[in-house]
């Protein structure tokens, strides 16, 4: 394992592998980008071990051993000095503990689509065109963008850059059901079909912390779609499934709509009622570390004993370098089609 680190204005650029320790990687389906941290060690009153510590805004990039991936004691053996560069960022926040430690967290390049602001009007084009100009406008590297057809007509006065790329991305997903998953590599920013995000890797065995939980808490068995036009509250669509009223209840959804969409109301109703319909199940699970894997992706498993079989969706991913690379993963069971 490697941690590099850059802070151009001060041109002070180094290895920082050896006074530091505790690398953690996590990230989750709710926030946009990767977090990193890691301890640092910086001792005034040892004259080989003062003034390490780090600038806000600094560069870490974290290398890790290829031979570190689903590794354990009993294939130590595994020879390999190949690195893989598994995140790059920027340091955003420092903590001090006592007289020489000190704790680091940083984000990669999300961060910046999550704070910078824009403007931006859509006039009545498709969805990947909207997103290619948005990208443009704001100077965004965009590594790939899906097909999308939904036409997009809609002002954005100073609104978070992430923040108009959900939207465009939920009207697509209200029209045709796709789901989807942005997300930053490197310096730049990838936008993907979740159906085209299942990884072929090879799931070890489960190594500790098992638990599976299951919930009505947010199941809907009824969604209404009404007019956004706060002029009238019209109903437009509606639909039910009237055996899980019957089991569970009445529990509704109210989706509102603008007027243009009011011919796909139907359809927005019975996919969204698709999506609701059910009861919610959680995994979680410890398993041998890969640094491929991480939230948004779709895993395979089959274990019967478990009750770990199909397809399931990486809700939370927390990665852990030490001794052994672990990842410990929060799992949604979904439908591939």
């Amino acid at each position: 394992m490697k941690l590099q680190y850059d802070y151009p204005k001060n041109k002070d650029s180094r290895e920082i592998t050896a006074y530091t320790n505790n690398y953690g990687r996590s990230d989750n389906t709710d926030a946009l980008g990767q977090e990193f941290t890691f301890d640092l060690v910086s001792n005034p009153l040892d004259i080989n071990m003062k003034d390490l510590q780090l600038e806000l805004g600094g560069k870490v990039m974290f290398y890790n051993d290829d031979a570190n991936n689903n590794r354990t004691s009993s294939n130590d053996s595994v020879d390999s000095t190949a690195e893989t560069l598994v995140f790059s960022g920027i340091i955003t926040d420092e903590k001090k503990s006592g007289i020489n430690k000190y704790s680091y967290t940083a984000y990669d390049y999300a961060f910046y689509l999550n704070k910078s602001e824009v403007l931006f009007q859509c006039n009545d084009i498709d969805g990947t065109t909207a997103l290619r100009q948005l990208c443009e406008k704001c100077n965004i590297k965009l590594g790939s963008v899906p097909v999308i057809y939904t036409k997009i007509k809609k002002v954005y006065q100073g609104e978070v850059i992430s923040d108009v790329i959900k939207d465009i991305l939920k009207q697509a997903t209200e029209e045709t059901g796709n789901k989807y998953r942005f997300e930053v590599r490197g310096d730049a920013l990838y936008i993907e079909d979740y159906k085209d995000l299942i990884l072929d890797v090879q799931v070890t065995k489960i190594i500790g912390d098992y638990s599976h939980t299951r919930t009505l808490a947010d199941m809907k068995n009824k969604v209404v779609i009404i007019s956004s036009s706060e002029k009238h509250e019209q109903v437009i669509a509606e639909t039910a499934d009237d055996e899980h009223i019957n089991i569970f209840g009445l529990l509704q959804h109210i989706e509102k709509i603008d007027d243009k969409d009011a011919s796909k109301a139907n359809e927005i109703a019975r996919k969204k009622l698709i999506d609701l319909n059910k009861i919610g199940e959680t995994f979680n699970l410890k398993l041998l570390g890969d640094d491929t894997v991480r939230s948004g992706r779709i895993l395979h498993f089959d274990d019967e004993l478990l009750d770990l079989k199909g397809y399931f969706l990486i809700k939370n991913c927390t990665h852990a370098y030490g001794q052994n690379h672990t990842m410990t993963l929060a799992l949604n069971k979904v439908t591939v089609k």
